[in-house]
C-alpha cells in the first residue's frame, strides 16, 4: 500500500480517536439523582440502632451513648457500629452525603428528644461536626454538659467545620486551649471489629467521662408523667348551705 495512504489513514483515525476522546471529556457530569430527607422517626432510617432502650440516667446512673455519623466510606455502617459498640449503644443514622450537614443535624435532634433520656453521649464520625449540630447540642446546657466530644474516625483530622468555634461546643471538662476530639481506628480480629491501639477505648474524650459527670453535672430528672384529672368535691359541715 502506497505510504502516503497509509500516512493519511494514520492521521484520519487520530482525529476521530481526538474526536472522540474529546465528546468523552467535554460531556457534562449527570446530575446527582435526589435523594428525599430521611425520616428519623422510623427505624428504617437508621443503620444502628439499640434493639431496647438503655436504661435512663434516673434508673441506673451515667453511661455513654454513641452516635455515629459517617459518610463516603467504603466501610459497612455495621463495622463502625461492631467496633464502637465497645464505648456503648450505637445510634448510626442513615445520611445523605450531599446533605450531611442537615441529615446529622436532624438526627441528633431525633436522638436526643426520643432516645437520650438525661446519658451522655458522644459523636464518632469521619467528617468534621457541622455547624449545623452546634445549636443542637447547644439548645439546654445541660445537653451540652453531656456531651463528651468527638471520636474522629478514617484518619480524620479536622474535628469542626470552618468557622465551628471548638470552645462553643465542649463541656468544661475541657480547659481553655483543649479540643474535645480523639482519633479512633477500627479493625478486624479474630472475626469481631474492634477499637485498635494502646490506652483507654476512646481516648481523653471517654477516658474519666463517666466520672467527671458524677462530680460535675446534674443528672436529668425523671419526667412526672400525665397527670390524673382529680374532681374537687366540696366539703360543708352539717347544716351548712350555700346561703
Amino acid at each position: 500500500m502506497n505510504k502516503f495512504v497509509l500516512i493519511g489513514l494514520g492521521a484520519g483515525a487520530l482525529v476521530a480517536g481526538g474526536i472522540a476522546a474529546w465528546m468523552i471529556t467535554s460531556r457534562p457530569a449527570p446530575e446527582p439523582v435526589p435523594v428525599d430527607p430521611y425520616d428519623y422517626t422510623l427505624t428504617e432510617s437508621w443503620d444502628a440502632r439499640p434493639a431496647e432502650q438503655p436504661p435512663a440516667v434516673w434508673e441506673e446512673g451515667w453511661a455513654i451513648d454513641v452516635i455515629q455519623l459517617t459518610v463516603d466510606t467504603r466501610r459497612d455502617p455495621a463495622e463502625f457500629a461492631a467496633a464502637l459498640g465497645a464505648i456503648g449503644p450505637v445510634y448510626a443514622p442513615k445520611l445523605r452525603a450531599p446533605n450531611f450537614a442537615d441529615d446529622a443535624a436532624s438526627a441528633l435532634q431525633q436522638y436526643l428528644e426520643t432516645s437520650n433520656n438525661g446519658r451522655a453521649f458522644v459523636i464518632a464520625s469521619n467528617q468534621p461536626l457541622p455547624a449545623s449540630a452546634v445549636p443542637v447540642i447547644n439548645t439546654d446546657g445541660m445537653v451540652r454538659a453531656r456531651f463528651g466530644g468527638l471520636l474522629l474516625l478514617e484518619g480524620q483530622e479536622a474535628g469542626f467545620a470552618p468557622g465551628v468555634n471548638p470552645a462553643s461546643v465542649c463541656s468544661d471538662r475541657f480547659g481553655a486551649g483543649e479540643v474535645c476530639a480523639a482519633s479512633v481506628e477500627i479493625k478486624r480480629t479474630d472475626g469481631e471489629w474492634i477499637i485498635d491501639g494502646e490506652g483507654p477505648v476512646g481516648g481523653a474524650v471517654v477516658d474519666g467521662f463517666a466520672d467527671w459527670l458524677g462530680e460535675s453535672a446534674p443528672k436529668l430528672a425523671e419526667p412526672l408523667g400525665d397527670l390524673e384529672e382529680v374532681d374537687i368535691i366540696d366539703i360543708r359541715r352539717p347544716g351548712q348551705t350555700d346561703d
